[in-house]
């Protein structure tokens, strides 16, 4: 089971975590001047991680239901230890986005595709 800062809000259905660049942003040569030979280093890069998934329902408000929670929790910058299901911790996470898919998804169970980004606010 996957959690933010002891909340398990997505665990209602298979979800997946993947790590953007990390380092630091810099400029390579010949961008933005024709005579830059040089890579231009500019700062580190702040640790993100996306987490996409599905969650499931029993019910349609069921489903609702967990999608108003998780909102509610991204709008208040939800910052904690986030454990990804294979017992991964990155510390000083902030929940920051919530994207649900276009539609819901009925067949045995009722479900909604989503994206989550989380942050290490520096």
């Amino acid at each position: 089971m996957s959690s933010i800062a002891g909340q398990t809000l997505f665990n209602s259905g298979p979800h997946r975590f993947i790590i953007k660049p990390v380092g630091m942003l810099f400029v390579p040569p010949l961008v933005f001047d024709p005579i830059q030979i040089t890579t231009n280093v500019i700062t580190p890069l702040e640790l993100a991680i996306i987490q996409t998934g599905r969650l499931v329902g029993t019910t349609e408000q069921d489903l609702w239901n967990q999608v108003n929670t998780i909102k509610t929790q991204a709008e208040a910058q939800l910052t904690g230890a986030l454990i990804t299901n294979n017992a991964i911790t990155w510390t000083n996470m902030t929940l920051l986005r919530i994207a649900p898919d276009d539609r819901v998804d009925r067949g045995r169970a009722i479900s909604l595709a989503y994206t989550a980004i989380y942050i290490r606010l520096a």
